[in-house]
């Protein structure tokens, strides 16, 4: 199952299911999905679409990621962050995430991406850390949803 925005979605500035959260000198996002697994990549792709135009990021070279947390909601912090680790200390960028597997305190994904080109990639603002402030993973009637919070 791909867990990739369709074309229409990348090409909007944000897709319907994914929303801006107004938090003072931090940004977050607000996250909806029918299934948790697609919840998980949603939010990756949300916090890639803060940091650059996506648009631009070309699924080139495929890694798989595998992380743990004793709950749901650390397991999302752990993800993000991992995600982020990965951009910051490699000078990546991803555009693709397919979750492969998810329990309350295990993922492994397979995520796409390319390294940073300063002639074809523009970071709008690093992240620092995504926080436990605020967040919240929720089922309800529509599907799951989740607020995150990121420390710019």
């Amino acid at each position: 199952m791909t867990n990739e925005p369709s074309a229409e979605e990348r090409a909007s500035a944000t897709a319907v299911w994914l929303q801006p959260l107004d938090h003072t000198a931090d940004s977050g996002i607000i996250v909806r999905a029918g299934d948790l697994k697609e919840l998980f990549a949603r939010a990756a792709w949300g916090m890639f679409a803060i940091i650059t135009d996506l648009n631009a990021v070309e699924p080139a070279q495929s890694e798989t990621i595998v992380v743990t947390a004793p709950d749901r909601e650390a397991l999302l912090v752990r993800w993000l962050s991992e995600l982020n680790f990965q951009h910051v200390t490699r000078h990546q960028l991803f555009s693709r995430f397919d979750i492969l597997e998810l329990s309350d305190d295990r993922l492994v994904a397979k995520v796409s991406g390319e390294a940073i080109a300063p002639e074809r990639h523009t970071i709008h603002t690093e992240i620092k850390a995504v926080t436990f402030h605020g967040l919240r993973v929720e089922q309800g009637e529509e599907g799951w949803r989740a607020e995150i919070i990121f420390d710019l």
